[in-house]
């Protein structure tokens, strides 16, 4: 027994050592060095060389000095394979064969600069485009959307850009146009559906804008205050029945959010008021309903900061 505990551990030392020399199958008594520079012949300093031997699984990495330059001692023979990166440029390999003892020439490697990242060129002119909006110089954030536009065609979301700019500035027509724009290139986005059609009807097209509305997969809504804030929008239209419509939409999708019921409320209560003068019954129908709503509000969301102004309306209808 104690034999093959012996042998055992022989053969673990083995082992060990084996995986040792396999881990730095690489080192040897070969040498390899080279320059970098960029298309001008400019050295090239702070490139990542990786140098890399696939028969031995294993490599390691140098970056090059001030002039550009890098070497590599201690490398065993094979085929290598070299891999230079620097960030800006074109990354680049080569391969390169290693004899031990014998020197090969100098390594002379270009890198071309890369191309411009088309996402960092869209964002940095994005946010140029919002501080010329920001200081409502809007002819001039319409001039940098379109030249993005122009030169980015396929990047068709900038017309929301474009949409929200017009927005700022009233343009609410010119809005529209590019509302409709994007909508060609993704024609079932519920949001943008949804401020379209709110959009359409503020401008007085209610028939075009109720279509819109009305083509919506309501389905597809799982956030109710997409609902929420075209009745918001159209509330402050002064067309409290269509906003109602969309009050009603959202307690019915989503029953368990306050909001929806304190909106739905003060527009019972408004369309209550107008109606009673000429139709007391229906007045009384929409006041009883929008006190309803604002009792239930109160109840959820107790702490909410629309509470104070809900239990004021409905001390008044006492």
């Amino acid at each position: 027994m104690v034999r093959t505990y012996r042998v055992l551990a022989v053969a673990l030392v083995v082992v060990a050592l084996a995986a040792g020399a396999s881990a730095q199958g690489w080192r040897g008594q070969g040498r390899m060095a080279g320059k970098v520079t960029d298309e001008s012949g400019k050295p090239l300093e702070g490139v990542t060389v990786k140098v890399f031997l696939p028969a031995a699984n294993g490599g390691t990495e140098v970056k090059t000095d001030r002039r550009g330059e890098w070497a590599l001692g201690g490398v065993a023979g094979g085929d290598w394979q070299v891999d230079f990166l620097k960030d800006g440029y074109e990354p680049r390999r080569i391969s390169v064969s290693i004899q031990e003892l014998i020197r090969i020439p100098v390594i002379e490697t270009t890198m071309k600069k890369a191309a411009p990242n088309p996402n960092e060129i869209i964002a940095g002119e994005m946010k140029k485009a919002g501080d010329l909006i920001n200081q409502k110089k809007f002819a001039e954030a319409q001039a940098v959307y379109q030249e993005l536009l122009a030169k980015y065609p396929q990047v068709y979301q900038l017309q929301l850009a474009i949409a929200r700019a017009y927005h700022a500035e009233g343009a609410h027509d010119k809005e529209i146009e590019a509302l409709k724009k994007y909508l060609e290139h993704d024609p079932d986005n519920v949001e943008v559906k949804l401020l379209t059609g709110s959009e359409m009807i503020s401008k007085g097209n209610a028939e075009e804008g109720k279509q819109m509305l009305a083509s919506i997969d309501e389905s597809k809504i799982t956030e109710p205050a997409i609902f929420l804030n075209v009745g918001i929008n159209l509330l402050n239209q002064n067309k409290p029945k269509d906003a109602m419509t969309f009050f009603d939409k959202t307690i019915t999708r989503f029953p368990n959010y306050s909001e929806g019921y304190y909106y739905r409320g003060i527009t019972g209560l408004q369309i209550g008021t107008q109606l009673a003068p000429d139709d007391k019954a229906a007045g009384d129908k929409y006041l009883q309903s929008g006190k309803a709503d604002l009792t239930k509000f109160v109840q959820m969301a107790p702490d909410a900061p629309e509470a104070p102004m809900a239990k004021k309306m409905l001390e008044q209808l006492k």
